[in-house]
């Protein structure tokens, strides 16, 4: 039994702070009982934000993708495992949930024939979970597909690690994430432990590698899941600053400590700590950035070094895809390649000291008719090998067992099989 939920730093979420606060007081007549506690001045404006959001009864948004694929093939795999289906009758099924109301015959189509027909690998074709009879218009599933179902349901990703082997003895070393093993190549060096070695070949759930003799090593990275603040919470925070603005300018830091203390319930010495930040920030800015009113600052370093900084309180979900974006154009506009960063309120651009524009050009450097493709070419050129992790778990999420979940290839018919009579066998995957 929870008697009290204390928060450290900000959920970045209203929901996650209410579901985490709702597991506390379990029992008839108690009320549920929790505590926020920021370790920074951005976390004390994230959360006084947040518990206004929740007084005023405002929730995060619950955004429902529309025909997610992988989805629909776990449930045809799923239901063809069970028992044999009329195409048209699955297809009304699938249809008559929600997100998928609007999916096209063609794109449904498109999903039977990659279940039906499987992907082509180094060892063979292999995902084939279903019979499609085509001119009869029936469905039934292969052998394992019942089993695939079972054991590789659910959409959250799959992450893992690999296993170091060390050659010629064989013993295993020790462990890297699965992209750093995906994304390196036979001959690179990596440090693991006090030691640095050398890559051999990578294998399904193996990373053979040799002793590299102290030659310089890079170091392996490991990726953790950090979901960004939700839009309404990034909504709150900006409604926060825009109060804080307005009596600043009405009556001065001791009027903003009065508005926050009342309205925001705040207690007076952290409605000080939080005025105070904010009158700071205001006077070094000119102006509190808002998602009304967003503020461009340019600076250089100590080494000459230009950086740009957006101030713009919309989230790191959003401000990530503009920072891609933006810095997408300016690596065509100054044929260089520059760092980008962003953070919950803000973005930053690094340059170099010879780069040079006005800075109101900067705000018209995205247009939203193309702000989209821009932001899709500087995804494919920044990050093939986060595109590829996302291939791989999408893929599993569709049905195709993991190899550290399953044994053998229950998905894969066997090479001398062949459909029940009456039913087409669809091998063969298109170019």
């Amino acid at each position: 039994e929870v008697d009290l939920v204390c928060q450290i730093g900000s959920p970045r979420a209203i929901s996650a702070w209410l579901q985490r606060v709702g597991r506390s007081g379990h029992a008839i007549e108690r009320t549920p009982r929790g505590r926020l506690i920021p370790t920074t001045r951005d976390e004390l404006v994230e959360c006084t934000a947040l518990l206004a959001a929740v007084r005023a009864g405002e929730l995060d948004r619950i955004r429902i993708p529309e025909a997610p694929l992988d989805v629909l093939a776990q449930q045809i795999v799923a239901e063809v495992g069970s028992r044999e289906w009329e195409e048209q009758a699955l297809y009304d099924c699938v249809r008559a949930a929600a997100p998928y109301a609007t999916l096209s015959h063609a794109r449904f189509q498109q999903v039977l024939q990659m279940l039906a027909e499987g992907y082509t690998t180094q060892r063979g074709r292999r995902g084939a979970y279903l019979y499609w009879d085509r001119i009869n218009g029936k469905l039934r599933g292969r052998r394992g597909a019942a089993l695939t179902a079972l054991t590789n349901g659910g959409a959250i990703p799959d992450q893992f690690d690999v296993d170091v082997i060390l050659q010629p003895e064989g013993h295993s070393i020790g462990t890297v994430h699965e992209d750093f093993a995906f994304e390196s190549l036979p001959g690179d060096i990596f440090q693991l432990g006090n030691s640095s070695y050398r890559i051999a070949k990578s294998e399904v759930g193996r990373l053979f590698v040799e002793d590299a003799h102290g030659a310089p090593p890079s170091i392996p990275f490991w990726f953790g899941e950090a979901p960004g603040r939700s839009d309404e919470l990034s909504a709150a925070v900006s409604a926060l600053r825009g109060d804080v603005a307005e009596a600043l300018g009405a009556g001065g830091v001791d009027a903003a400590r009065a508005l926050v203390h009342e309205r925001y319930a705040l207690a007076e010495d952290a409605a000080s700590q939080l005025v105070d930040y904010l009158a700071t920030a205001e006077a070094a800015l000119g102006t509190l950035p808002t998602q009304q009113q967003i503020v461009f600052e340019r600076f250089f370093d100590e080494v000459g070094d230009m950086h740009l900084v957006i101030h713009a309180p919309f989230g790191s979900r959003i401000n990530r895809a503009w920072g891609l974006a933006l810095r997408k154009r300016f690596c065509r506009k100054f044929n260089f390649e520059l760092q980008a960063a962003a953070l919950e309120d803000s973005l930053v651009l690094s340059l170099g000291s010879t780069h040079s524009f006005a800075l109101p050009e900067v705000a018209a450097y995205l247009h939203p008719a193309t702000a989209r493709d821009v932001l899709i070419q500087a995804l494919l050129a920044r990050a093939p090998g986060c595109l590829r992790a996302q291939r791989r778990r999408g893929s599993g999420r569709a049905g195709i067992p993991r190899p550290d979940r399953l044994s053998g290839e229950p998905g894969r018919p066997a090479d001398n099989s062949r459909p029940p009579a009456g039913r087409a066998d669809t091998r063969g995957l298109p170019a």
